[in-house]
């Protein structure tokens, strides 16, 4: 579909972010303008200033919705605003808690206090387990599965997920068991596939009746390829489908 995209941009990441929109990840973009259908909903987990919440609220648009996930949060104050500016308050749902595979709070290491960035990180433990550089940051962060949020309705079953976290992309997934085995499961899910939990994401979908699509690299980690004989290790987004 074609329209126009409007984004706030406060720093030289958040413009080269939404400049980069359809070069970035093409095969995300690709996914997205073929899988998704208006009325449908889906779930952008690691939303970030909501570039791909805004490209696929277009398309379940009308009568869908966007639940956009992103605990971070200077990106989740430029999401909202990207929300609004393009009049899609009533399409997308921004939730600013981290999903995970339990229910309670754990720490979350800000990597960058500035919107736009990637890969912070929850963990466990003490504050002084990490060494924190003078702009980052430790927050006490909300966690909820995803099977959670279903059950108690907050939230309606996705027919499409993206999960892209940098990392915890296969907690994510163990949260959200009940979903996968229900009537309900999502059509099509895209994970990003991180070492050393490459291999567990892959054949856990394949337990509950996904089947491997295809994989797709971001262009940064296309360049990474070819210093690398295993595209596994430079990180790929990769496409599963319900199998009948």
């Amino acid at each position: 579909q074609a329209g126009v995209y409007r984004f706030r941009c406060g720093t030289v990441r958040e413009f080269n972010r939404c400049l980069k929109l359809y070069a970035k990840e093409p095969g995300t973009i690709e996914w997205i303008e073929s899988e998704m259908k208006p009325g449908q909903v889906f779930f952008d987990v690691g939303a970030n200033i909501g570039v791909y919440t805004i490209f696929a609220a277009r398309r379940v648009a009308p009568g869908g919705k966007v639940y956009a996930f992103e605990p971070h949060g200077p990106n989740f104050s430029r999401l909202s605003d990207n929300i609004t500016i393009n009049r899609l308050q009533d399409v997308v749902v921004p939730c600013s808690f981290a999903l995970h595979n339990s229910d309670g709070y754990l720490k979350f290491r800000y990597r960058s206090l500035n919107a736009g960035t990637s890969n912070s990180q929850l963990f466990e433990g003490s504050n002084g387990e990490l060494k924190l550089a003078d702009d980052q940051i430790v927050e006490l962060k909300n966690t909820v599965r995803v099977d959670t949020l279903i059950a108690l309705r907050r939230v309606a079953p996705p027919q499409h997920v993206k999960i892209d976290i940098d990392g915890d992309e296969y907690l994510i997934l163990q949260g959200m068991t009940s979903l996968l085995r229900s009537s309900d499961a999502p059509l099509s899910i895209q994970v990003e596939l991180n070492e050393p939990h490459s291999d567990a994401i892959i054949s856990f979908l394949q337990d509950h009746h996904y089947r491997l699509e295809k994989k797709h690299l971001t262009r940064s980690a296309a360049r990474r390829l070819g210093r690398s004989a295993d595209p596994l290790h430079t990180g790929c987004n990769a496409i599963f489908k319900r199998s009948n």
